[in-house]
């Protein structure tokens, strides 16, 4: 099978869709398949472009076995809402030119969104190459927008609105990553035979319970109970109740680890110094090789989701952590993906976004019951192993590709 992989984020970047997609396209490589893959320059998440592909409008590239096409964007450091607008929509023009010229026929395109109208460009390249179109959604857009204030105005909510209806439309098959995406798509009127449910993961071989790793530790200053978030700073995390907890801990043996970059990185280092808190520190995002011991050096790692975004996003961090084989502490609605996945699999705890009483209730029970919080992250680990490890969904996705695929030819 030829399959068409389209998304604005791929490897060496390590944000979630692009490590998710260099370890899909390894297994379709490894199962025989043939894949392409449609990209940007890496710039994720500095906005700088690394000089072995600066100063390009086109390049390919071989990766894993991959071929890689990659066509122009416009990429910055100042993370500004039109800058990033101005970053998605040069690709967006880019990708559907050089896609068209450059691009082989395919039995099959899996595009994978954001940006919402990579799903127009994505069905324009079916198109113009005669074959069928997998959408695949990691968050529900123009909603998560709208929910954190980055989209305002009637008409250009609309708008977006209706792109989003078109895109679902015009997809063969559409695929989510959780039920509760499902929910919203078919309470949009999308047809349940053309949705099909395939959560994201974590790969268990790649990380692995470990104990806890005292050189980085030291290297931090974790003398005490380490509470680790890593991941992007972004306007779905919601990080402020931490920097509240902290405050109220200040003084008791808690040490708040924040690691990666995002717009929202600036405000939360600003709300922490004019506290004055020494228990809390900023790290850049590390290497995703040391990732694996940046989850074993906590006693507990953090995933946070807005309540705006409860419904519309699902951080892809939860599943690392749960191969990790740590407990889980989220801040996330009761009604999210994330609370629900850690109640099913019982590897930790959940906290309302704004209950910061409760947050520094369950920080300072884990403190003090280590055997019960560590029996939470064997859980963890044992529930990604059965129903979240990489080889298992990603040859599910292997599997709708290849359904899609069938049709054209039938």
């Amino acid at each position: 099978m030829d399959i068409l992989v389209y998304s604005a984020y791929y490897q060496p970047e390590q944000v979630g869709p692009a490590i998710f997609l260099g370890e899909l396209a390894a297994d379709l490589v490894a199962a025989g398949h043939r894949v392409t893959v449609l990209t940007g320059f890496p710039n994720y998440p500095h906005g700088v472009i690394p000089a072995a592909y600066r100063h390009k409008v086109f390049q390919r590239e071989r990766l894993a076995g991959v071929d890689v096409i990659r066509t122009y964007l416009y990429a910055s450091p100042v993370r500004t809402m039109p800058r990033r607008v101005a970053s998605f929509a040069t690709f967006i023009g880019s990708s559907l030119v050089g896609g068209a010229l450059a691009a082989p026929r395919a039995d099959v395109i899996y595009a994978t969104l954001p940006p919402l109208p990579l799903g127009v460009t994505a069905w324009a390249l079916a198109r113009l190459k005669g074959t069928r179109l997998v959408v695949n959604l990691q968050d529900i857009h123009p909603e998560i927008a709208v929910a954190a204030g980055v989209l305002r105005g009637r008409r250009i909510i609309r708008f977006f609105e209706a792109m989003e209806g078109w895109v679902y439309r015009h997809a063969d098959r559409l695929v989510v990553i959780s039920e509760g995406f499902k929910e919203n798509l078919l309470a949009k009127g999308v047809p349940e035979s053309r949705i099909r449910v395939v959560p994201n993961w974590a790969d268990p071989e790649f990380v692995r319970p470990e104990a806890r790793d005292d050189p980085l530790r030291g290297e931090w200053g974790l003398s005490n109970f380490a509470l680790v978030y890593s991941g992007g700073l972004t306007y779905n995390s919601h990080l402020e109740p931490v920097i509240e907890a902290a405050a109220v801990l200040r003084d008791e043996p808690f040490r708040f680890v924040i690691i990666g970059d995002g717009v929202r990185k600036s405000a939360l280092e600003d709300a922490a110094r004019a506290r004055g808190l020494p228990n809390v520190a900023f790290l850049p995002f590390q290497p995703l090789e040391r990732y694996p011991k940046v989850l074993s050096t906590a006693d507990m790692n953090l995933v946070t989701l807005s309540s705006a975004a409860a419904m519309t996003s699902v951080p892809s961090k939860i599943y690392k952590t749960m191969a990790s084989g740590r407990p889980v502490l989220a801040i996330a609605p009761a009604s999210s993906e994330i609370a629900r996945l850690v109640k099913a699999a019982g590897c930790g705890f959940v906290v309302e976004p704004e209950q910061v009483d409760e947050l520094v209730g369950v920080l300072r029970y884990a403190a003090t019951h280590r055997e019960e919080i560590g029996e939470m992250g064997r859980c963890g680990r044992q529930y990604l192993e059965q129903h979240l490890a990489r080889k298992v969904l990603t040859g599910r996705i292997a599997a709708i590709l290849s359904e899609v695929a069938s049709e054209k030819r039938g």
